[in-house]
Parts: structure tokens; C-alpha cells; sequence
């Protein structure tokens, strides 16, 4: 079965409200949730009904699904109650956890979701942070803008860091970019760390035009 066949039978044996605003009303609000965030992951999925539905197995995935889900996409989706929060993630360790009842093989099998859960909740302040002054370096950059040869979009994971300097390296982009950060962002950056950034080629550099998420990337 697909994720999203599985997510919905859950629904149907754990029935919650459905959220109405979502593409996936059907899932409740938290598996709703999960199922955009996967999607934003590029998991598989496919057009169905109008809307885009995840055709991935569960075994496509990873503990970096859940470090994105967690710390970069429920900030931005304006769960930030704590007690909000918790209660998403307890839905979420319960979809695991049925899967597990049932056994069905998924990529978070070997995984203590629990104490993961926990590890990513501390890192969510410092990517929230980091996140915030990587959009301040955008905005800075905009007021003046220099003349953009090529641009490229990508989600970037943190390959190298040396001195003010960081290599990275695109999801959909082989080629590694280095890239100057400003000075605030460079006690937070960490290896690995995985970067939602348009990136512009000035030909002398690369230059930030746009950031979103920032969430570790975890099992390296």
C-alpha cells in the first residue's frame, strides 16, 4: 500500500475532525500535515482527484523526513503552540506506531521516533534563527540587486564549512556551490544542515535571493 493509503485507513480507525483547508481533508489536520510535508520532501506522489497524493511505500522513509517535518515545516504552517505541537507529534508517533502493530515494514522501523522527536524539538530554535538571518541576507541583497547570470533553486544540504565560506550541495544539482555567509549566521550553521535557498550567480559569486527552511539533515 501507498503512504497515503495507509494514512487514510489510519484515519478511518483513529476518526478526527477533517481539516476542510486541507488538500488532504480526509487525513485530519496533523496526518494532513505529514502527508504536505513529504510531498514538499519530493516523495513520490501523483495527482489524484485535483490534489497531489503520496504513492511512495512506506519504506521511501527517512528520519530526515520527520527532522523536516518537525523543526522547518510546522513552524511555518502556523502550528507553533507548543501544546499544539505536542499534540501533532503524538498523532504522528502514533501513525508509526500503528504501522508497527500491524507490521508494516517503513523506514523509521530501527528508529527510536521518540527520542528523535525530542533530539530535533532542541534544534528547532537554532534553524528557526538561522532560517530568519538567511532571509535578512536576502532582503540585503534585493535593495541593491547585482546582475544574476543563472539562478538556481534547490534545497542544498551543508557539505563543507570553512572560515566564512560554506559548500554546498543541491538536492537536484550535482555541482557544489560555495557560498559567503554573513557573519551572525556562521556560529549557527552546522554540517549537514539542510538549506531551502535560491541561490544567484553573480559570476563573481553566489548571492542568497531567497531562503525559506533551514532543518538538520540526520542519520549522518
Amino acid at each position: 500500500m501507498t503512504l497515503y493509503e495507509l494514512m487514510n485507513e489510519y484515519a478511518i480507525a483513529n476518526p478526527t475532525p477533517p481539516e476542510q483547508e486541507s488538500r488532504t481533508p480526509e487525513l485530519g489536520m496533523n496526518l494532513s500535515l505529514l502527508h504536505s510535508s513529504l510531498i514538499e520532501c519530493d516523495l513520490e506522489n501523483e495527482e489524484q482527484g485535483g490534489a497531489p497524493r503520496l504513492t511512495a511505500s512506506p519504506d521511501d522513509i527517512e528520519p530526515s523526513h520527520l527532522s523536516h517535518f518537525i523543526v522547518a515545516y510546522l513552524p511555518f504552517n502556523s502550528v507553533t503552540e507548543k501544546a499544539e505541537i505536542n499534540h501533532v507529534l503524538f498523532e504522528i508517533y502514533s501513525f508509526f506506531d500503528w504501522l508497527n502493530k500491524k507490521n508494516i515494514p517503513h523506514g523509521l522501523a530501527g528508529t527510536n521516533i521518540s527520542q528523535l522527536v525530542k533530539q530535533l524539538c532542541t534544534k528547532q530554535e537554532r534553524c528557526l534563527k538561522l532560517s530568519q538571518l538567511l532571509d535578512n541576507e536576502s532582503g540585503r541583497i534585493l535593495k541593491d540587486p547585482p546582475e544574476i547570470q543563472n539562478t538556481l533553486n534547490d534545497t542544498f544540504s551543508v557539505e563543507k564549512i570553512e572560515g566564512s565560506f560554506v559548500s554546498l550541495k543541491g538536492r537536484r544539482h550535482d555541482d557544489i556551490v560555495r557560498l559567503r555567509l554573513p557573519p551572525d549566521a556562521l556560529p549557527l550553521i552546522k554540517l549537514n544542515d539542510c538549506l531551502d535557498l535560491i541561490l544567484g550567480d553573480t559570476s563573481e559569486k553566489w548571492v542568497v535571493l531567497e531562503a525559506g527552511q533551514v532543518y538538520p539533515q540526520v542519520g549522518k
